[in-house]
């Protein structure tokens, strides 16, 4: 599935608070599940067909209005991106670095 198709997917599947979820990309086409599930495109994709981007995350809230849970899935896949270093620079900040944060 597109980009779009795994946010309506994902907006219309509606994960709880505290729930689990695995997102992939492969090339241009992307995926999700929930652990213990498996995906359409999981099935179809070989041992050697790895993904290029994945990670799991634990939902922290309800998606609720769907403009805010777009908002929010979409800033999860630009992090996603930002560990293959194709994606835009997340600006992560030193740990030894004092509050406030400043460039």
């Amino acid at each position: 599935m597109d980009r779009e198709q795994l946010v309506s997917s994902i907006l219309t599947a509606g994960p709880q608070p505290g729930e689990l979820v695995y997102v992939e990309r492969r090339g241009d086409s992307y995926s999700w599940h929930r652990p213990g599930e498996q995906s359409e495109d999981a099935e179809q994709a070989g041992p050697q067909d790895l993904a290029d981007a994945w990670l799991y995350y634990s939902w922290q809230r309800a998606l609720g209005d769907p403009d805010a849970a777009r908002a929010m899935i979409d800033d999860l896949l630009a992090e996603m991106e930002a560990m293959t270093g194709s994606g835009a620079d997340r600006c992560r900040w030193p740990l030894d670095q004092p509050w406030p944060l400043s460039h």
